[in-house]
């Protein structure tokens, strides 16, 4: 455990900052709000990984708060990839593109 978690920590940063380079350059290409919540959940994320070392060096690391910060991560993935999907979300959406729709025509109206 001396060696195993600073190293297994490292790797997971540097996993998540690749990642997080990832999913930056896809939302430039196209936005949606699974994509805007899996980047805020990836630099959460990162993070609560940056704490693991210090929590190492400090010496107050322990397998309880390893899980825990690995139960905190999945949890803000999982609320990443569950809240575009629910009914009030799509919802949303919908009186969205209907206002658009609206000021769309109320635009041609006024040029006319």
């Amino acid at each position: 455990m001396d060696i195993f978690l600073p190293i297994l920590g490292l790797l997971m940063i540097m996993a998540l900052i690749i990642g997080a380079t990832i999913k930056i350059n896809t939302l430039l290409i196209s936005k949606s709000l699974t994509k805007i919540l899996l980047i805020i959940a990836s630099i959460l994320s990162m993070f609560m990984i940056i704490l693991l070392p210090i929590h190492y060096f400090v010496g107050t690391l322990t397998w309880g708060v390893f899980f825990s910060m690995f139960l905190v991560i999945a949890i803000l993935f999982l609320i990443a990839h569950f809240v575009p999907k629910l009914p009030i979300v799509s919802y949303l959406r919908e009186i969205h593109l209907s206002n658009l729709e609206n000021s769309e025509e109320q635009a041609l109206r006024e040029a006319d």
